[in-house]
């Protein structure tokens, strides 16, 4: 019996991580939308794409942002850059905080 048990668990917890993927998969997705819509692909380049508004404007690479960072810092510092590091040339982000969720899961995605 306590075998069968572990059994259903086990397949509980398999199920459960699949459905989380998925809908994990489905917030990258409209982060990576987000990305695109709020223009940020002008000054940050992604995996050689972007970074297109020129040197004085560019952003960091942000190809393995999520490798460097966490996802609390990440959405402190897009909320307002300059509380983060008072050097930084980015503008504060504007939008839903949905929105902002999906690029935090995006960007953290990135490593």
């Amino acid at each position: 019996m306590a075998k069968e048990g572990l059994m259903l668990i086990s397949a509980l917890m398999l199920a459960a991580t699949g459905a989380w993927a998925q809908a994990d998969s489905a917030l990258i997705a409209k982060g990576e939308t987000t990305f695109a819509d709020k223009k940020c692909v002008l000054c940050h380049v992604i995996k050689g794409n972007g970074g297109t508004v020129g040197p004085l404007a560019r952003g960091p690479d942000l190809s393995t942002v999520g490798a460097q960072r966490g996802a609390e810092w990440l959405k402190a510092f897009m909320k307002d850059p300059k509380a983060v590091n008072p050097k930084a040339k980015m503008m504060a982000f504007k939008g839903m905080e949905e929105e902002l969720e999906a690029l935090v899961a995006y960007l953290g995605s990135l490593k």
